[in-house]
């Protein structure tokens, strides 16, 4: 969605999304969230961005792509991605495919962000530590963009 100033300058509108739980079933919820999003898209929203969380009715889109990969084939004009993809609990190779993959079926519109992680209580059920969790996003980073520079 645009809203043009007079002195000029445009704003675009966006959404940023968590996917809390609620009692629907999945499928029911999932469905719903994405007719949502496709109203998004013809409303002339600029770009829907999903939050990743693991194990928490916070967030039901623990793999990202999954959900987004649907987005792309419901949507036309709609730009998207993740908040952020949490690299320290990710393989990097597996996310550099995934980001293209993810831009090759949507014609360009992923958009992408990075980040370490905002809650490291969790961390555990992934093997990293808190302690550690200093370490692994640069770390993390580093692998990503020599893959992604490799690939050039």
């Amino acid at each position: 969605m645009r809203v043009s100033r007079g002195d000029g300058m445009t704003l675009e509108f966006g959404i940023f999304d968590h996917l809390d739980r609620n009692d629907l079933p999945l499928r029911d919820y999932y469905e719903q969230r994405l007719k949502v999003i496709e109203a998004f898209d013809r409303s002339g929203f600029y770009a829907y961005h999903v939050a990743e969380h693991h194990f928490t009715p916070l967030g039901m889109a623990p793999s990202p792509s999954v959900f987004l990969s649907a987005i792309a084939q419901r949507t036309t004009r709609l730009r998207f991605g993740t908040f952020v993809y949490a690299l320290p609990v990710h393989h990097p190779l597996r996310v550099l495919e995934e980001i293209c993959m993810l831009d090759h079926l949507s014609g360009g519109r992923l958009e992408i962000g990075f980040g370490r992680g905002s809650v490291r209580s969790r961390f555990p059920t992934t093997g990293k530590t808190p302690r550690n969790d200093s370490r692994s996003m640069p770390n993390a980073w580093s692998s990503f963009s020599r893959r992604l520079q490799s690939t050039r």
